[in-house]
């Protein structure tokens, strides 16, 4: 599924805070005067063991008492200061985290460490021209100091400078050859620059030296989504790896008859504006007036994420309970799902960004089941099933999921329609004369083989224009070498606009541009799919094994739109260019298609919501009784 620009997809490279104390070996006492240095010692240790084990608001009251005693020696006040600083970084007051370590340097100019974690906040801020600044200040200071050639290079990468984001993780590397921060920040560096296989050796270099990077195996796994042709054996055998990360969880045991009321909890870093929230929304407001009014249902969500817009506030009162859980460690969010009684916990991101994987690997709840954020199985033999439909896992596909393959009866997915969406326009080709094609998808997708296919289309459609939206196209750099490679492609620039991301009102009128989406392959469009049919333009898709590559045949299937289905480069070339090549006739009947997609799209599966949480639901009570009723 497709995600919005402001959200990346696998974990992000992200800088290391530097060290925050050293050693203590004397055990923790308040002082009552002047305090001693072992004194000092043992408190900041104490507050130091508070926020390893996650426990922030204790650590920052312990460092706050330390500051306030009178006395405190410098070196002390100064440790004290950059753990404070650091616990304001952790916990997303990075304005506040700026200041502190700004007062740390204010009393000792040449601190590397605050240096280093005071320009990590200020990346993080968005004010990269100035962490560039006090980074460069901390290498001048010390140059073998590794963690701020690793914070320059996630600035440079920032900024766009990739090239110096790279030297700079291969100098800290060089500094520290078994530094993993480092080797993960490159290994991403590749997945940056889409070359999926230099990213793949370089993520198994990083678990070559430590096999239990979690952060490392989940991009790797998700790289292979974008690796064309597909390797599906490759993809198993990471799979296979995931089990050996964590501990087997015990296992619950089954009751003699379900409860009066299912305890479902949902956990997601996405209940706001973004695809997750989109194909959620309506669900939910559904299950609002059905299971959950009659007392069957209890929802409760468990956000990984602080964010809360419009969709947010329409979502939360469905829920029993609601809990921000993005700074809640592993364990106390996997103790509050166990403390919460919840029967079925449901994982809406897979290995997208701000999964929390590592909790149902603990096993909180009786039943786990993945769904809809993300489009493969998870690896984790603790996720007891992953919901799917009839065509994006057919017959015979069992084995590529970990999980039970659990089939709605018509579409895994269901489609809020977009709020305030404009009717759909008529097909510009009427205006034009020529056929615009269009993709939204990100350029991780349109990999070589889908760049072929577009340059035989454009070859065979002299008239046709292609028109490309992307977020990576508001980079100026992005934008160059696209062009670049659509020159390599044997594509002619000028018959293709490049634009930037723009407003989501605008985004969808912008479908008035396009007659027929192209979509990526093997790592089709999700969102982009639905909301282009409701905008009545039609998406030409290549259809590949895996609820990934079937997803815009599950979508256009539920609109009867088979004719829009290919399955094979030959074929999406073939009927693409009988698109292309135009004529009254085409431009009538993508007119006609145009003025009924819509009433389609609503009467369809995918954007019926009551039908659709009368589906789930019934999967849900279905699966209870098969899994946990003895």
């Amino acid at each position: 599924m497709k995600k919005p620009p402001a959200k990346g997809r696998p974990a992000k490279p992200s800088g290391m805070l530097t060290k925050l104390l050293g050693q203590a070996s004397v055990p923790m006492s308040k002082p009552s005067s002047a305090p001693t240095p072992a004194a000092c010692q043992a408190w900041l240790q104490e507050a130091v063991n508070d926020y390893q084990k996650g426990e922030w608001a204790q650590a920052e009251s312990r460092t706050d008492a330390l500051l306030a005693q009178a006395g405190v020696p410098l070196a002390y006040r100064l440790s004290a200061l950059n753990l404070k600083a650091t616990l304001a970084a952790r916990t997303h007051r990075l304005a506040l985290a700026v200041e502190l370590y700004q007062d740390l340097l204010r009393e000792q100019p040449g601190h590397v460490e605050a240096l280093a974690n005071l320009g990590l906040s200020l990346q993080k801020l968005q004010r990269h021209e100035e962490a560039v600044v006090h980074l460069r200040q901390a290498i001048a200071l010390r140059p073998g100091h590794a963690n701020s050639h690793l914070n320059l290079g996630l600035t440079y990468q920032s900024l766009g400078r990739t090239q110096e984001a790279k030297a700079s993780y291969e100098a800290a590397l060089a500094l520290e050859p078994g530094h993993l921060q480092a080797h993960f920040n490159l290994a991403k560096w590749w997945q940056d620059a889409f070359d999926f296989e230099e990213a793949s050796r370089a993520y198994q270099a990083t678990l070559a030296l430590e096999p239990r990077h979690a952060d490392s195996l989940a991009n790797l796994i998700f790289v292979q989504h974008y690796r064309y042709p597909p390797d599906e054996a490759a993809h198993q055998a990471l799979l296979r790896r995931c089990a050996q990360l964590y501990p087997a969880a015990p296992e619950w045991p089954r009751r003699p008859a379900p409860p009066q009321a299912l305890r479902v909890g949902l956990v997601s870093a996405d209940l706001h504006q973004h695809p997750v929230g989109y194909f959620l929304r309506d669900v939910l407001l559904a299950l609002a007036s059905t299971a959950v009014a009659c007392g069957e249902l209890r929802l409760l969500a468990y956000a990984n994420a602080p964010t809360s817009d419009e969709l947010t506030e329409r979502i939360r009162p469905v829920f029993e309970a609601w809990h921000t859980v993005d700074l809640w460690t592993d364990e106390r969010l996997a103790a509050q799902i166990r403390s919460d009684g919840v029967d079925i916990l449901v994982d809406l991101s897979g290995r997208t960004a701000g999964n929390r994987l590592p909790v149902f690997a603990a096993k909180p709840a009786p039943l786990q089941v993945s769904w809809l954020g993300y489009f493969a199985s998870t690896g984790l033999p603790q996720m007891d099933a992953i919901l799917a439909d009839p065509v994006c896992v057919p017959e015979g596909e069992e084995s590529m999921y970990v999980e039970q393959v659990v089939r709605l009866p018509h579409t895994r997915l269901c489609m809020s329609p977009p709020v305030a969406a404009p009717e759909p326009s008529a097909a510009p080709v009427l205006n034009n004369g020529f056929i615009t094609f269009g993709c939204y998808q990100t350029l991780p997708k349109i990999n070589p083989g889908v760049l072929a296919a577009w340059a035989h289309i454009l070859a065979a459609c002299p008239q046709a224009r292609l028109r490309l939206q992307a977020p990576q196209f508001s980079d100026a750099g992005q934008l160059a070498r696209f062009g670049e490679r659509l020159h390599a492609a044997g594509i002619d620039v000028a018959r293709v606009d490049l634009l930037p991301p723009v407003s989501r009102a605008q985004y969808l009128d912008s479908y008035s541009q396009v007659d027929i989406l192209l979509d990526t392959f093997p790592y089709p469009g999700g969102t982009t799919t639905a909301e282009a049919l409701w905008m009545g333009v039609p998406t030409l898709t290549l259809a590949m094994p895996g609820m990934l590559g079937r997803q815009g045949q599950a979508m256009l299937s539920n609109l009867g739109l088979h004719d829009w289905v290919t399955h094979s480069e030959a074929d999406y070339v073939a009927q693409a260019v009988a698109w292309g090549q135009g004529g009254d006739q085409v431009a009538e009947r993508l007119q006609s298609l145009r003025q009924q997609v819509r009433s389609q799209a609503a009467s369809s599966p995918l954007f019926d919501a009551p039908r659709f949480a009368r589906d789930w639901w019934t999967a849900m009570q279905d699966l209870w009784r098969q899994k946990m009723v003895a």
